[in-house]
């Protein structure tokens, strides 16, 4: 309800994936990703019962110590192409349905940063969008879908999550874009496919006007979070926001609070630290200010502005 207030209310357009022809409607394409799920599930589960996870296959100095894990007890981690092409439908299943529209909040705080631009005669396409830690790219198809002409950055550390990333984005062009030249990789309006880590972003100082990202801080050491969150003030101009999306944490949800941290019993050994870290202190720390918050089931959406200089 809360989604479909927020399309009523002109923040965002109805999702694009609800469209009658898209293959998620397609009764063969959901059983085969159904299939391939139920088979994660059951090799998820086993680990869990045994409490030990599968070894990373992959050894590469591209990647920190904490992203070597297969976080969630899930196959091959963020290490292969299997992983991202079922990691939508599970994530899906395990929140039961709930995960796009908990994604969608993001585009609030968005929205507003939107209008404040138009108001200023500055358009989408006059600015510069970075999703960080963009996974396979789901969520950054409903930012193109809202702004299709805003030029964008997709990153991950993951190249095969960076792939599906850029099958998703064609997709979505094909059904939502058809024959139009927004530019950047496969006229998609993406000018990079970029792998990075949050906490040392290849790029310039003061390159982009929005930085988002999701569902990545939960699994980050506090260190990191810190490291990220400097990252993110360097990369954004003067006057720009941050979107950080992630789980609620102790106090959101009062009646959570003695339950919350059990999440971390699936693999994931920085949640229990998460949930009672101070984000907004951290933000503030690295010279950000603090603007809003919005509350969606397990998610929220926090922003964060940088002042002008």
């Amino acid at each position: 309800m809360q989604d479909y207030d927020n399309v009523r209310g002109d923040m965002y357009p109805m999702p694009w994936d609800m469209a009658p022809i898209h293959r998620q409607n397609n009764p063969l394409f959901m059983l085969a990703r159904t299939a391939q799920s139920v088979e994660e599930f059951v090799a998820t589960l086993r680990r869990r019962v045994r409490g030990q996870a599968q070894p990373v296959w992959l050894s590469s100095s591209l990647y920190p110590q904490y992203y070597t894990k297969t976080y969630h007890y899930q196959t091959d981690g963020w290490l292969s192409d299997r992983s991202a092409r079922i990691y939508e439908h599970n994530t899906e299943v395990l929140f039961l349905g709930r995960q796009d529209a908990m994604q969608r909040t993001s585009l609030l705080p968005i929205a507003s940063y939107m209008r404040e631009a138009a108001l200023a005669g500055r358009s989408p396409r006059d600015m510069k969008l970075l999703e960080v830690a963009a996974g396979t790219g789901r969520f950054h198809t409903f930012i193109k879908d809202a702004y299709p002409e805003m030029p964008s950055v997709v990153s991950d550390l993951s190249p095969f999550y960076l792939a599906r990333a850029r099958n998703n984005l064609n997709y979505w062009r094909a059904l939502r874009q058809p024959g139009r030249r927004l530019g950047g990789v496969d006229d998609t309006g993406v000018t990079r496919f970029l792998q990075t880590a949050a906490e040392q972003i290849d790029g310039p100082d003061q390159e982009y006007d929005l930085v988002v990202c999701v569902y990545l801080f939960h699994e980050l050491p506090e260190a990191i979070r810190r490291r990220a969150a400097t990252e993110f003030f360097r990369v954004l101009k003067p006057g720009g926001m941050v979107v950080l999306t992630d789980s609620v944490q102790l106090g959101d949800r009062p009646s959570w609070d003695k339950s919350i941290g059990l999440f971390g019993d699936f693999n994931e050994p920085y949640y229990r630290n998460y949930v009672s870290c101070d984000l907004g202190a951290i933000f503030e720390e690295v010279g950000f200010m603090c603007d809003t918050k919005y509350l969606c089931s397990a998610t929220k959406t926090l922003s964060f502005r940088k002042p002008l200089e």
